[in-house]
């Protein structure tokens, strides 16, 4: 069998060669090509295959087969083989999308109750969203509404003044209890070898005496301020000398515009005018309701937040 180059059957058959042909064409081209060389002048032996184009089929491996024969036939035969309707076929396909909904549903529920006891990590997340979404749709809803009548918002600034506590608060019975043997154990020392000449005498039971609070007070040469005011004995509020433990916020009661209610326990306020920022206006609404004398600390110029009202 003479060799011919296969660009030379591209060449002489054009399009209707194929560079991925299969073991079953590569036969039909090989063919045509013979019986196209053998027209010219000067023809080429060629000895195709003995085996007919017809007789090869690309091979087809068994599990292929089987998988294409089974993807052809689901769903479109019963239990005893006879093919399905079209309602027929319908109907499987809707009671396999129910199917799989109620296993979707279950694994949630199941999801569900394995979690108990366990913290819920986006339960916060999911209620700060719950009102945070209801709220910027409302603020939307009055922007629409002020632009319609043609009327400018008017910024009201609210101040919160706080004063942090002045002692420090009162120790639990557990920390009472850890700082008691923490004060004992320090009344041991460190021991050296008696060789060193470094041990100190040896230890008497009152060199671990570990004296109380009270007992420190009394060897004060001055008598400390009470913890507890005059203020928080009557019950005076008006005052910034009451619960030094604690944080204390200045609230005053006020009838001011946007009390619907009437007048109640709210922070200073007022509203902001067009020569002044939102600082001064705060800084402004709490000199008008406790005076020039309280010196304030501002960390910034920014709001914490921001409300609209109606």
């Amino acid at each position: 069998m003479s060799s011919v180059c296969f660009n030379h059957f591209r060449r002489t058959l054009g399009s209707s060669v194929c560079a991925s042909a299969t073991i079953g064409s590569r036969h039909r081209i090989i063919c045509r090509a013979s019986s196209l060389l053998s027209s010219r002048s000067n023809p080429i032996d060629i000895n195709p295959p003995t085996t007919s184009p017809v007789d090869v089929a690309p091979p087809m491996r068994h599990f292929a087969a089987a998988a294409a024969a089974a993807k052809k036939n689901k769903g479109e035969a019963s239990a005893d083989g006879t093919p399905l309707t079209h309602q027929a076929r319908k109907d499987a396909a809707k009671q396999h999308r129910r199917d799989r909904y109620e296993s979707q549903q279950a694994r949630l529920l199941r999801l569900r109750t394995r979690r108990e006891g366990i913290p819920d990590v986006g339960k916060m997340k999911r209620e700060f969203r719950g009102w945070f979404d209801k709220e910027v749709k409302y603020h939307e809803i009055l922007e629409s509404r002020a632009r319609r009548n043609n009327e400018k918002w008017r910024i009201r600034v609210a101040a919160m003044v706080e004063r942090l506590p002045v002692i420090t608060p009162d120790v639990l019975p557990w920390e009472r209890e850890y700082f008691d043997l923490r004060d004992y154990l320090a009344t041991y020392g460190k021991e050296y070898p008696e060789e060193t000449g470094f041990m100190f005498a040896p230890d008497k039971p009152e060199d671990h005496i570990v004296p109380t609070d009270e007992e420190l007070l009394a060897g004060l040469p001055f008598t400390p301020a009470p913890r507890e005011t005059e203020a928080d004995a009557t019950g005076f509020y008006q005052t910034r000398d009451r619960e030094l433990k604690t944080r204390v916020y200045l609230a005053i009661k006020s009838d001011a515009e946007g009390n619907r209610s009437g007048p109640r326990w709210t922070l200073p306020s007022a509203i902001v005018k067009p020569d002044e920022t939102m600082l001064q206006a705060a800084q402004r609404a709490v000199a008008e309701c406790a005076g020039k004398d309280l010196e304030l600390w501002c960390p910034g110029n920014a709001p914490m937040t921001v409300n609209y009202r109606v």
